[in-house]
């Protein structure tokens, strides 16, 4: 959103969908599906897709963290089934890489209720020490302060909504990290 950690941009989109898009497409037509930010506003204006700039690993780590029983709670950013592809370089290497992570409509419903019941604020708010060190230890040059957490309570609020939207309508997930 509106943090940077020196001259590094992640964006993370997270896009609803069938599932039997999710079971038929391809890795890249399952791309194809995401848009980036201001594409596809009908798409975004629907409530099918949602993002987030700059700390989708920090919103990861606060759940993994404060829900440490809920192994479903690691599946709301970077939990899931990875697509992958085949990439060859200019010098002609041909590489394995990931294109989207998809979640199937019952790993959405367990994603949904991980989120819906986790104590995240709560655990922001006592865990001052935690947070700051949890961003050193991902090498943001931002130190965390407490505009930054606001808007980690509010993107996981946001995330919470978009799963159970999605868990309510039976839809299924496809993950995507641009950075």
């Amino acid at each position: 959103m509106n943090h940077r950690s020196g001259n590094v941009s992640v964006s993370f989109f997270w896009r609803r969908t069938s599932a039997e898009a999710v079971s038929s497409l391809a890795p890249q037509e399952l791309l194809e599906l995401v848009p980036y930010w201001r594409q596809q506003p009908e798409v975004w204006d629907a409530g099918l897709v949602t993002g987030v700039e700059f700390h989708p690993s920090v919103l990861d780590q606060v759940l993994v963290e404060c829900c440490p029983e809920q192994a479903a709670a690691g599946l709301a950013v970077y939990g899931g089934e990875p697509r992958k592809d085949l990439w060859t370089s200019p010098d002609g290497e041909v590489q394995e890489y990931t294109v989207v992570t998809v979640l199937p409509p019952d790993e959405v419903v367990a994603a949904a209720d991980a989120l819906g019941g986790a104590p995240y604020e709560a655990w922001i708010s006592a865990s001052p020490q935690r947070m700051t060190d949890m961003v050193a230890e991902f090498g943001f040059s931002t130190p965390w302060h407490d505009d930054w957490a606001r808007k980690v309570v509010h993107d996981l609020a946001d995330l919470s909504d978009f799963y159970r939207a999605a868990a309510d309508a039976g839809d299924a997930m496809v993950k995507y990290s641009s950075c």
